[in-house]
């Protein structure tokens, strides 16, 4: 069975932040689920173990230095702005193998592309006068093969 929500179910009820369908829901879960009620009941004891305990006393010279703080860090990142470096002067970190695999990589396809760039015109293929007579008239005329 999948308490997890249960388990919301009562952190809202005790936050006073639970519907009226939601409380009856959970509540007839109560009714049948042991694990459900240990956990209420140890939520409950935490919070009344810390409702009784005192607040500690702050001393206001920290709100005024939190403040100062975040007020140093916001004017230092107005102050940096968009500072980027150049890709030349980025460094770029590789393992050897990944470097070695790559390097592989572009020979081999620099060797099987270099046939395709540097192609030759196709030669002209000189067909048999025999076959050629046997072709329909219309055929050789398109193809340019009658003489």
């Amino acid at each position: 069975m999948n308490h997890e929500r249960y388990f919301e179910f009562i952190n809202l009820y005790i936050d006073n932040q639970l519907g009226d369908r939601e409380s009856a829901e959970l509540f007839a879960h109560l009714g049948t689920c042991e694990a459900c009620r240990e956990f209420m009941k140890a939520t409950m004891r935490v919070r009344s173990y810390i409702a009784g305990q005192e607040l500690a006393e702050v001393p206001s010279a920290l709100d005024y230095r939190v403040l100062a703080s975040v007020r140093r860090e916001a004017a230092a990142v107005r102050e940096k702005k968009s500072w980027f470096a150049p890709v030349w002067f980025t460094r770029i970190s590789i393992p050897l193998p990944a470097a070695a695999s790559i390097i592989f990589l572009a020979i081999v396809g620099s060797l099987l592309f270099s046939p395709l760039l540097s192609q030759q015109p196709p030669q002209r293929v000189e067909i048999p006068a025999p076959l050629v007579s046997k072709l329909p008239p219309s055929l050789q005329n398109s193809f340019g093969l009658n003489k």
